[in-house]
């Protein structure tokens, strides 16, 4: 049998390239979708102006975005975070609210590497 490593069938350079990433991305998906989803439909304070999200909003979202996935930096499962909402969006045009969150997945060792060898004294 032949060790072959966690990739999948997809370009090597993809977010989704092993099997890992897809397993954390998946998970930090999962709970970011139940931490949003009692938000749905749910009356937005705006500023008075310009139909722009306020500042008070804006953090209350990205604090829900944060929370939803502090478990999984606590557990090692991410290296760090951020979300970031552009309060700008215009969401009496639109009607939605674009959440950006950024995930630094850990690295993996998939090569050791060793030189070794003798030498006359050290």
């Amino acid at each position: 049998s032949y060790f072959n490593d966690s990739h999948t069938a997809i370009i090597q350079s993809s977010d989704y390239a092993y099997i890992e990433n897809n397993r954390t991305i998946d998970k930090a998906t999962r709970l970011l979708y139940t931490a949003f989803l009692p938000r749905l439909n749910s009356p937005l304070q705006l500023n008075k102006t310009g139909g722009t999200l306020s500042d008070q909003t804006v953090a209350d979202f990205e604090s829900v975005g944060e929370v939803a996935l502090d478990q999984m930096v606590r557990d090692g499962e991410l290296s760090a975070k951020a979300v970031v909402i552009n309060p700008a969006q215009n969401v009496l045009a639109t009607s939605k609210i674009v959440v950006a969150v950024t995930l630094v997945i850990n690295g993996v060792a998939r090569y050791i590497e060793i030189p070794i060898g003798f030498k006359p004294s050290i």
